[in-house]
Order: structure tokens, then C-alpha cells, then sequence
């Protein structure tokens, strides 16, 4: 699968300056903001991200600096990747029976859950996991090109509707899970090693403790489950067999339902 995935095209030149910018030890606000400004509708897309109900902004954020300023730099480079990403590969996510649009809406629900949890329980360790959960779906548009390729869409969805478990069902097809092929496309595009290593690991049984927090968040909200009782299930078992803060976990999930309702109205 990573020979494939070494055929994809670069990333924009933006999204490589951006990269470079995160990645110093003392970021350059300033200059992290001309480059997003400089591409209008990369701006437009942040501005968009940022002012989601889902995270609890009581006024709307009206400018690329006092975004960067308020969710910080790595949301806001997780937004800007998978904004570029989605420019660069095929969209078309009929096999898991989604479109791009929802999608982008699990991830962002995944997103808000991790930062009311992780801002409760440790919020020095939210910057090593906010791209993270921005960009682990995004595995599944490389799924979903590959069983079109094969002409096995309607046997991939038959599985699917049977309810069983995605990951195994895209490991029967691939060789590899979502998250996995989420890792081999950041290494393509030279994202550093933390987050390749955090999304590889996510269901593997010897991943590490940012793995294990995506795979709770995986458990709780995904593309065919948001919140349910199912799904929630799931993510306490991943805690307690984690030794997560299921505590902090609850409080969140009540908020972040709370917000799901206002998104609503």
C-alpha cells in the first residue's frame, strides 16, 4: 500500500510552509498567519472550521490571527492539511456509503470531543493529538479509491450494513486499516514522526497513550456511529482497559451533546 501511496502528488506549497512553521520550536505567529492569508481559500475554509458550534465559541472568529491565537497551532495546521488533502485525492467515499461533507463532520466532532476531554485531563498533551484527530479519517479516501478500483464496492457496503467491525472489514480489503494508511500518507508528505507513529498504532495492542486516547475517540464518534449508546459502550470499555480519565470523558461527551444540538437549531 505505501508504494501506492508514493505515487501521490506533493501537497501545496502552503501547506508545506505551514508545516515547517509548526514544526520550529518557537512558532512564528505572524508568519504562520501571512502564509494561510496568502491562500484566500484556505482562509475562508479555517474561518469556516473555527466558528463550528462544536466548540463552544460564544463570538464568531473573524480573522486567521485571532484563530491561530485561540485554537492554537497544531488545530489549526490539522485544518489546513486536511483542507489540501481533500484537493489532492479522488472524494469519492461511496463504499462506506458517506459523502466528503460528512466525512468532514465526523472529524470534527472527533476533534471537539478530544479537546473538551484532553483540555480537562491534560491539555499540555492536546497539541501532540489535535492534527491527529483532525487528519485520522482521511485514511478512508484511499479505502475507498482502492475497492472502487477493484469492483468489490457493493460487497464492501454489503459488509458494512451487516455491522461489522470497519477496521477488520478494511483490513480484509487492503491489508490495512484506515488509520494505518492515515499514517503511510503523512509519511509521504514528510509529517513529523509523532503523529505518523500515533495514528499507525491506534489499534494495534502495543500503541502508546496517544493512540489509545484516538482509538476512544474512534470508538465514541465515527462515520457510522455518533455518540450512540453502541458506541459509547465501546469507548468506556477502551478506558477502563486504557486507564483513561473516564470521568473527564462523560463531561465531555454531555458537552459536546449539548453543542450538537445547538448546531441543530
Amino acid at each position: 500500500m505505501f508504494e501506492e501511496i508514493k505515487n501521490f502528488p506533493p501537497l501545496p506549497a502552503s501547506i508545506a510552509a505551514i508545516q515547517e512553521l509548526c514544526m520550529a520550536q518557537d512558532v512564528n505567529i505572524n508568519a504562520l498567519t501571512k502564509v494561510i492569508e496568502n491562500d484566500p481559500m484556505l482562509s475562508a475554509n479555517i474561518l469556516k472550521s473555527v466558528n463550528s458550534p462544536l466548540y463552544g465559541m460564544s463570538k464568531e472568529v473573524s480573522s486567521v490571527h485571532q484563530a491561530v491565537m485561540l485554537f492554537g497551532v497544531s488545530m489549526i495546521r490539522g485544518f489546513a492539511a486536511a483542507n489540501a488533502i481533500k484537493k489532492t485525492l479522488p472524494l469519492d467515499l461511496s463504499p462506506y456509503n458517506i459523502t466528503i461533507e460528512k466525512l468532514t463532520e465526523t472529524s470534527t466532532l472527533q476533534l471537539a470531543l478530544l479537546r473538551e476531554w484532553y483540555g480537562i485531563v491534560d491539555k499540555q498533551r492536546l497539541p501532540q493529538l489535535l492534527s491527529a484527530s483532525f487528519l485520522m479519517e482521511l485514511g478512508k479516501l484511499v479505502v475507498a479509491q482502492k475497492i472502487i478500483k477493484s469492483g468489490e464496492k457493493e460487497a464492501f457496503l454489503h459488509q458494512t450494513a451487516e455491522g461489522k467491525t470497519l477496521s477488520d472489514i478494511e483490513k480484509s480489503y487492503t491489508g490495512h486499516e484506515s488509520y494505518e494508511i492515515a499514517g503511510m500518507m503523512f509519511k509521504h508528505w514528510h509529517f513529523e514522526t509523532s503523529l505518523i507513529e500515533t495514528l499507525s498504532s491506534m489499534h494495534n495492542p502495543s500503541h502508546g497513550e496517544n493512540g489509545e486516547i484516538l482509538n476512544v475517540i474512534s470508538c465514541a464518534i465515527n462515520v457510522h456511529e455518533v455518540l450512540t449508546e453502541d458506541s459509547l459502550e465501546r469507548a468506556y470499555r477502551a478506558i477502563e482497559e486504557f486507564g483513561l480519565d473516564g470521568v473527564a470523558f462523560e463531561k465531555a461527551v454531555e458537552l459536546i451533546k449539548i453543542n450538537i444540538t445547538k448546531d441543530t437549531k
